[in-house]
């Protein structure tokens, strides 16, 4: 897209800065992970448009190149009085390379209430790991701040710490993953953490993303295991997660499908189908083939 001569008109309204990172963690790499952290970047590619002060997201240019010309016609930039965005990033690069070499839990803490997100990102790495229990303590809190990275390191952490005085906030998290760039990843995350911080309540919260049966999506199985490690903690929810569990099995693929496809969702059902006998200790058949009467013979079965 970016050579095509139709965008030559913006070519010098916009500062272009390109990211690349090889996922070294170390030397520009880390520098580059900078740049992605400060706007929650976990997918890639990505293009969008930054106030050169505020460095707040003013417009979403998608990646063709009407929707690019479209949002630069239509990004505003607040008049700046001085320029202090490059002093700001600088001092926060300072601060954020500190944690990176000296990994310490005080400096962590030192840090973590930081007013930059990254240098946040840094200190909330290493009690994630260290001090988990600190980070369940603020669940709620965190798990507002609309930056991907930052609250799928606040997702890791709480499902290191097993606090069940988090469920709320997951839950809410799992169901509405509000202000991200990308939602199925955040979600997942949130429904992950709920396998050791959730409780009764948050069933319902996991209910949507498993009766769906969408077998390609890789957050379906996570809400499924989050959902059986919410009844190893709490017996009483083997009825509703059973009547959950049992609506989660996927229309079988049509024959036309490539086998690749068709392997795929009936492995996931076999998943699904394992975990029903586990949760009741009833042993059922699996059809073969599992196909539309399959199916519905497992789901009356459980």
């Amino acid at each position: 897209m970016l050579p095509n001569p139709d965008l030559k008109p913006v070519y010098d309204k916009v500062v272009w800065l390109y990211v690349f990172r090889d996922f070294s963690a170390k030397g520009d790499d880390l520098k580059a992970e900078r740049t992605s952290l400060r706007f929650g970047l976990s997918s890639y590619p990505q293009l969008f448009l930054v106030d050169p002060e505020s460095l707040e997201t003013i417009g979403e240019t998608g990646r063709e190149v009407d929707t690019f010309l479209n949002a630069v016609r239509n990004a505003h930039v607040r008049k700046a009085r001085d320029l202090k965005a490059l002093e700001r990033v600088q001092q926060a690069d300072s601060r954020a390379e500190e944690l990176e070499k000296k990994d310490s839990v005080e400096l962590a803490k030192k840090y973590f209430a930081d007013e930059d997100i990254v240098v946040r990102t840094r200190a909330l790495r290493i009690l994630a790991e260290k001090e988990p229990g600190l980070v369940a303590a603020k669940a709620k809190d965190l798990l507002e701040i609309e930056n991907d990275t930052f609250r799928y390191e606040v997702c890791k952490a709480l499902k290191k710490a097993g606090d069940v005085k988090a469920a709320r906030a997951l839950d809410e998290v799992a169901q509405n993953p509000k202000g991200s760039r990308n939602p199925n990843v955040l979600s997942s995350e949130a429904a992950a953490a709920l396998e050791t911080c959730g409780d009764m309540k948050s069933i319902a919260a996991l209910a949507p993303r498993i009766t769906r049966g969408d077998y390609k999506n890789s957050g379906t199985r996570i809400a499924i295991d989050s959902v059986m490690g919410i009844v190893k903690r709490f017996p009483k929810a083997k009825g509703e997660a059973k009547d959950v569990l049992r609506q989660g099995f996927p229309e079988p693929c049509d024959p036309k499908e490539s086998d690749n496809l068709r392997n795929m969702c009936e492995a996931f059902a076999k998943h699904l189908h394992d975990c029903l006998e586990d949760l009741t200790g009833k042993k059922v058949p699996f059809p073969d083939p599992y196909d539309a009467r399959g199916r519905e013979r497992l789901m009356k079965a459980w």
